[in-house]
């Protein structure tokens, strides 16, 4: 049987002629959300859409992906994004919402050719979000300034508005850079790990750099500079270090010969584990046996500079 395929509404406004943002303000938007409708009924609009929640909590849906929003938090939903608010059950929700004719903005008052017009709107237009006020608030201020302003139709308000909303386009491309620098980031911490996983599964075999490269998905030139830029470390001083400190730990727990340790760290040679041994904890395995004070190994006393900002 054909999986049902969801229902979706489209929403169409119009736009007041000789203006770029239709603002719905008011106490009919202060109301419980989503009584009306079924909860996985979606809908779009031809229009971008802001919407900022004053008081309430619910969850919005953009596309696949569901926010719970509450006071003080702002979204940003571009046209033809699919999109429902859900208030929680029983719960009174205080939002306003500006329609914006971005396109038409772009188009008409901002002096750049079409193709730099088309690159912006193409990075506005890409995915809704939702925002808190706390963490936005040069962004929150802009669109309250604009209700403001919508509400109040001081004397040349129109002009202030155009003056807002051109602020607001430049915050929406430093929240789209902000999103793909964030994704960038993931995306190399991904990388990181990946090829950590391996060392320390393998630091015991020989390890070529290309190994680990393949291990994280990358070619290894690329790996390299990824991960150089990324520990402040080349690759191999990394597969060193994690065999010196597994050293530190034989020659804590085990009785057995140096050569031996060595062996069973992943070093070819007797020479290069004493080497890199002196290198990194500035003396020999020996010294290192015989000194009075204990430790576990030699990580704790490393800054791996990627480690700081990984997120869950």
């Amino acid at each position: 049987m054909a999986k049902k395929k969801k229902k979706m509404e489209y929403r169409y406004y119009e736009m007041p002629s000789g203006s770029y943002i239709l603002p719905l303000l008011g106490v009919g938007w202060e109301q419980e959300y989503g009584v009306e409708y079924p909860d996985d009924l979606l809908h779009f609009h031809n229009y971008m859409e802001i919407g900022y929640c004053y008081h309430g909590d619910g969850n919005l849906i953009i596309e696949d992906r569901v926010y719970e929003y509450g006071d003080e938090m702002f979204s940003v939903i571009p046209a033809n994004i699919p999109h429902t608010t859900n208030s929680k059950p029983g719960h009174i929700c205080k939002w306003e919402y500006l329609f914006i004719d971005v396109d038409g903005f772009m188009k008409n008052e901002i002096n750049l050719d079409a193709a730099q017009i088309h690159s912006i709107l193409s990075q506005i237009n890409k995915r809704g979000t939702l925002k808190t006020a706390q963490n936005h608030p040069v962004m929150a201020r802009l669109v309250l300034d604009i209700i403001r302003e919508c509400r109040e139709k001081s004397l040349y308000y129109e002009e202030s508005v155009k003056g807002y909303l051109y602020a607001l386009v430049v915050e929406m491309l430093r929240l789209v850079d902000e999103r793909d620098k964030s994704r960038r980031t993931r995306k190399v911490n991904q990388y990181i790990k990946d090829s950590l996983d391996y060392v320390n599964e393998h630091y015991m075999e020989p390890i070529r750099m290309v190994d680990i490269a393949e291990a994280s998905g990358l070619s290894e030139s690329h790996f390299r500079r990824i991960f150089e830029d990324a520990m402040n470390m080349k690759p191999l001083d990394y597969v060193n270090l994690i065999r010196v400190d597994k050293a530190c730990f034989l020659i804590e727990r085990e009785d057995i010969s140096m050569e031996e340790i060595s062996f069973r760290v992943g070093f070819q040679t007797q020479s290069s584990f004493n080497r890199n041994f002196r290198r990194l904890t500035g003396m020999s395995p020996y010294q290192w046996k015989k000194k009075e004070t204990k430790q576990e190994g030699i990580l704790k006393n490393y800054q791996i500079s990627a480690m700081k900002g990984w997120e869950a």
